[in-house]
């Protein structure tokens, strides 16, 4: 065993060193107090014998440095001292000490004491090795629990709908979380959306919301194939079912948990919701590029098994932006030190509501980032974003959709038939030209309609008049008249003006106007057959 040794008393060190040599110890000396606690500063001694008076700094100092210091393992202490009173051993006990020896030094004592600090060196390091494999299989369990609620229960967005487009961003504060999130799709034009967040964090948190999802998902199945119950049932109906199988079970649990179910409609423009005591969902007005914040409806689930549950319903736009979140959000700080709450996370989203959902979440992650205000885990942190996008088909002789440069196509393809099937002998090179002329029109309202802005929701309609088709593109934003657009300097010296150039060329007339706070062109084609 390695032991450190200090003592100033050259004469009884000595003794000592060479009696614990002779034991086949290795022995480390220091001449005094404070060069014995440098010492250990610098590397750790399972084994310290310690003279009670010494200059600089005394055997009881050390002693109580020792312990303040709470090292990865336990270093046994053994005073030298010639006292005998038992108040003065007390005290030593008291500040630290493991035992005693007594000067002069009996080597027969000095045997016995050294086995003593063996035995209890050897059981603390047999408790110390058995806690840290605890501990690994805990971590071990943990990660595999983090693995499973990562592959098995959180379920991706469905791929089967038009009416949504959706993205995620889940932190735990503890690898393995008591938010979730789930969706059910019904069909093309309906999907269900919901999001919880159970009282607590870690294993019990995450058993918790697994129990829930899986309790809708029953809740679901049973209230479809029930007789007389209507084909789909409505979030209201739904959740009661829940609450009826798992409120019970959360109060004997101490538990609670808050919930939010959200139906999107594409056949109505709708959004249905229930709220437990939710966060309020943030909705983004694509059309007037505003923020609110939709009421809670109920109780969180787990507080009263008498709830009665109230859903609410408003209409989308396409370009709509939908958000569900936990607390873990609105209890970032702000930069003034302040909680940033549902109205201050409203406001920050509203800059940034335009952007593609994985920019949008990326953005979120750094403001969690700059949030945590030095705490290094937070809450469980959870952000859904739903994209609205409709049924993105022709409703009352329009189309209507989220405007940005991958949905353009779209527009395209809606005219592109109208223009083949509308009446008009075109050639192909005449469509050609017109949806030419169109995806510069519907590209120029992305880029100008909103400075800065990477989508609008736009309106487009395609009639054919004889042999003349008119486009009309209407959407929000700032008024752009592109007729002002002066003509485009070809020697390089100056940039802009091409596409208006080539609108201008493809089509026979173009109109503008601006009609409240929406900007309205209007293009118009004539088939000429050759």
């Amino acid at each position: 065993m390695r032991i450190l040794v200090a003592d100033d008393d050259e004469l009884s060190a000595d003794i000592l060193i060479a009696s614990l040599r002779s034991m086949s110890h290795e022995v480390v000396f220091a001449r005094n107090g404070g060069e014995a606690w440098r010492m250990l500063q610098q590397e750790p001694f399972r084994l310290v014998i310690l003279d009670w008076m010494m200059p600089e700094m005394d055997g009881m100092e050390v002693c109580r440095n020792i312990r303040a210091t709470h090292g990865p393992s336990y270093t046994y202490i053994i005073l030298l001292t010639g006292r005998t009173d038992r108040k003065d051993r007390l005290e030593a006990l008291e500040g630290g000490a493991d035992d005693f020896l007594t000067k002069p030094l009996d080597s027969g004592e000095l045997v016995a004491r050294l086995n003593v600090a063996n035995r209890i060196l050897e059981s603390e390091e047999a408790v110390r090795r058995t806690n840290i494999e605890l501990r690994q299989a805990r971590q071990k369990e943990i990660e595999l629990g983090a693995t499973i609620q990562k592959r098995l229960l959180y379920s991706p967005p469905p791929r089967t709908t038009n009416a949504i487009e959706s993205a995620s961003l889940s932190i735990p504060s503890q690898q393995v979380d008591g938010d979730f999130c789930d969706f059910f799709a019904h069909g093309n034009k309906i999907v269900d959306v919901f999001v919880g967040d159970v009282m607590g964090k870690g294993v019990p948190a995450a058993m918790i919301g697994a129990g829930v999802k899986t309790g809708l998902q029953r809740c679901m199945i049973s209230l479809l194939t029930g007789a007389g119950e209507p084909a789909l049932p409505s979030p209201e109906r739904l959740l009661q079912s829940l609450d009826e199988l798992v409120c019970a079970e959360l109060i004997g649990l101490g538990s609670f948990l808050t919930l939010c179910y959200a139906r999107f409609d594409s056949s109505d423009d709708s959004l249905t919701y229930v709220n437990c005591g939710h966060p309020k969902i943030v909705l983004w007005d694509s059309l007037s590029g505003v923020c609110r914040l939709l009421d809670t409806t109920n109780v969180p689930l787990g507080f009263s098994d008498s709830e009665s549950y109230e859903q609410r319903t408003g209409r989308l736009h396409a370009g709509d932006l939908v958000l569900f979140y936990s607390d873990g959000v609105t209890d970032l700080k702000m930069a003034n030190g302040k909680r940033l709450g549902m109205n201050g996370f409203a406001d920050w989203v509203e800059a940034r509501a335009h952007l593609p959902l994985d920019e949008f979440l990326s953005e979120v992650e750094q403001l969690r980032t700059s949030g945590l205000a030095g705490d290094a885990t937070g809450d469980d942190f959870t952000c859904v974003a739903i994209r609205y996008r409709g049924a993105e088909v022709v409703r009352d002789g329009a189309l209507n959709l989220w405007a940005d440069n991958g949905s353009l196509r779209k527009v395209r393809a809606y005219v592109k038939e109208s223009a083949k099937n509308g009446g008009a002998d075109f050639t192909d090179s005449e469509i050609n030209q017109l949806l030419l002329a169109v995806q510069e029109a519907a590209s120029n309202a992305v880029r100008h309609a909103r400075a800065g802005q990477k989508g609008i929701p736009i309106r487009v309609t395609a009639e054919t008049r004889g042999d003349t088709i008119l486009v009309e593109l209407r959407y929000p934003g700032a008024p752009f008249d592109f007729r002002m657009v002066p003509e485009p300097v070809l020697d390089g010296t100056k940039e802009g003006g091409f596409g208006i150039s080539i609108i201008k060329k493809c089509v026979d007339d173009v109109a503008y106007a601006f009609q409240g706070d929406h900007n309205l062109v209007t293009l118009k084609k004539r088939a000429k057959g050759d």
